[in-house]
């Protein structure tokens, strides 16, 4: 399969890829920002469409979390999900000076570790978990003039 790895991606498709793998989609000023604030982003099209995407988020010093590695249903288990995580690490390797190291951290999807590990990623249970929290605001507060808090 002929594909495209690029480095830009619309809002529109990010949203698209995100309802693929049924993950939250939110605000689009929360996921505007999350794309301008990617520290690396690849995107793979299939005949001009995108059709996948991975994405770091970090401190652009000594660690980053891939995230939102996501590859439409159709086009998965041919090598494009790898390719996307490939162009990734190259992006870092690039940019590292000579002796520096960079850790990419992530949390797989239940049922993904075994393709992470594929792509060279360690699965060390003795000392490391994931976890995460969703902070959510309900909606808008309002306070009185005279109201401390």
């Amino acid at each position: 399969m002929e594909y495209e790895l690029v480095d830009d991606l619309s809002l529109e498709d990010y949203k698209k890829l995100l309802a693929s793998a049924s993950w939250k989609v939110l605000s689009d000023y929360q996921h505007q920002k999350a794309l301008e604030n990617s520290m690396y982003l690849s995107v793979v099209k299939v005949n001009q469409e995108v059709v996948g995407m991975a994405r770091l988020i970090g401190d652009y010093g000594t660690h980053g979390l891939l995230a939102d590695v996501v590859v439409l249903p159709p086009y998965q288990g041919k090598g494009l999900g790898r390719a996307l995580v490939s162009s990734i690490q190259e992006k870092v390797y690039r940019d590292l000076k000579p002796h520096e190291q960079f850790l990419i951290e992530l949390l797989p999807a239940y049922g993904k570790r075994e393709f992470y590990q594929k792509c060279g990623f360690r699965y060390k249970p003795e000392n490391m978990d994931g976890m995460y929290l969703w902070i959510k605001k309900e909606e808008e507060e309002s306070y009185e003039d005279d109201e401390i808090r």
